[in-house]
């Protein structure tokens, strides 16, 4: 135990990068896969036809016992159910979004994220995060904590996606070092999105990023196929490639709520953690792939919640052992016992 709280304490230093997945949105509550997939069966009766036959086909598969995206991918979804997804998911998450975000700007809520941020260490270089997420937590929990967030767009009602010129919005001058003139940032997060996100739309046949909630098609990519031949149209192909750049250049990993799920980040996030990468997996439930990635990993370490009752157990490629102290699966505690 000693020494799995020695490698915590020296684990968030320069090279970071943070993958972040849909439990650490469930913790502040946002909606999760599995109640999406309950709003999805009790609005189908918007469905008819061909539509409604094909959302049977997929709550069957629900019914027993399959996730969303297992069922989806199963039964592939028509055009016109594939948007109704969109629209519905859109109108499950926004408002259960928009409580969280008030609770937090009201000052009666605090983000796990915004405690974590403002403990470690802001790397010159800026952070990079990534998430599968479609809220915007994210990016709140980093303005909070101090950090420039920087989401590949320049403007905030009609954004333009340019990585370029959005890179530039965090420096504050040129300093010289030694006798080489660089340029000088303010601390930053760079939040990549390869899913997209609820401020994401369609604008005729280009895709702007607004800062209000307006009445127009948003651009998210949900489950199923849906996601992979959506993953290779812009933004979505620019997010992924710059999220599985900075999981190439770093030199750590902190992975919070991610299932593992996800091709577009996957191949370059297994390889980088399978290959010696120190990586720290938090996860509430750890799902067998997780865990056996935990396994056959040299450098990484699984904390999760105790099957058992309180505490944690962790996994590692020397072993695994349960412990009954804090709740170090969950960010939160753990910046709260470890870092603070």
């Amino acid at each position: 135990y000693n020494g799995l709280l020695k490698f915590v304490q020296e684990h968030f230093t320069d090279g970071l990068a943070l993958v972040v997945g849909s439990g650490l949105s469930a913790a502040e509550g946002i909606p999760g896969m599995a109640a999406l997939a309950i709003h999805l069966s009790d609005h189908a009766s918007k469905l008819v036809g061909d539509d409604a036959s094909c959302w049977t086909r997929v709550k069957r598969h629900l019914d027993d016992g399959a996730g969303l995206e297992a069922a989806l991918l199963a039964h592939p979804p028509t055009v016109t159910v594939e948007e109704w997804i969109v629209r519905e998911t859109c109108n499950l998450l926004v408002p259960r979004e928009r409580l969280v975000i008030g609770a937090v700007l009201r000052g009666e809520k605090s983000l796990q994220l915004t405690a974590f941020l403002r403990q470690i260490l802001k790397p010159s270089n800026g952070l990079p995060i990534l998430t599968t997420n479609y809220d915007r937590l994210v990016e709140l929990a980093c303005e909070l904590a101090g950090y420039h967030v920087d989401c590949c767009t320049v403007g905030h009602y009609a954004g333009v996606f340019d990585h370029a010129r959005s890179s530039m919005a965090s420096c504050r001058g040129i300093v010289t070092r030694g006798k080489t003139p660089i340029l000088d940032h303010f601390p930053r997060a760079v939040v990549l999105k390869p899913h997209g996100s609820l401020d994401w739309y369609r604008f005729n046949n280009d895709v702007r990023r607004c800062a209000m909630d307006v009445e127009a098609e948003r651009l998210i990519i949900t489950p199923g196929l849906n996601k992979y031949r959506a993953g290779y149209e812009s933004p979505f192909d620019k997010q992924r490639e710059l999220a599985n750049e900075h999981i190439n250049r770093s030199s750590r990993l902190l992975v919070v709520g991610y299932g593992f799920n996800d091709d577009h980040l996957q191949t370059h996030l297994v390889r980088k953690i399978a290959s010696g990468a120190p990586t720290l997996v938090l996860a509430r439930t750890a799902s067998e792939k997780v865990t056996r990635l935990a396994r056959e990993s040299p450098r990484c370490v699984l904390i999760a919640e105790c099957a058992g009752g309180p505490g944690i157990a962790v996994t590692t490629s020397t072993g695994a052992f349960s412990h009954s102290g804090p709740a170090l699966w969950d960010l939160g505690t753990l910046t709260q016992e470890l870092l603070s």
